[in-house]
């Protein structure tokens, strides 16, 4: 060999790093679907109707001081 050896306690750090930061994202998207994720089917097709029929004008958005 040329003498050049692989610092694989850099290596193995760096690698546990990286999968910490992944493991970490993951928690936190799952946490913030759960906290912000609260229409289940039916609640969104009833969302989506109601938006149709804000397009249509059969209904009006709601707008403060009206």
């Amino acid at each position: 060999m040329n003498g050049e050896e692989i610092p694989i306690t850099t290596v193995i750090l760096a690698a546990v790093g990286v999968l910490y930061f992944g493991y970490e994202v993951e928690r936190r998207r799952h946490k913030l679907r759960q906290v912000f994720n609260v229409f289940d089917r039916q609640e969104s097709e009833i969302a989506t109707m109601l938006e149709a029929m804000v397009e249509n004008g059969s209904l009006r958005p709601y707008t403060v001081g009206e």
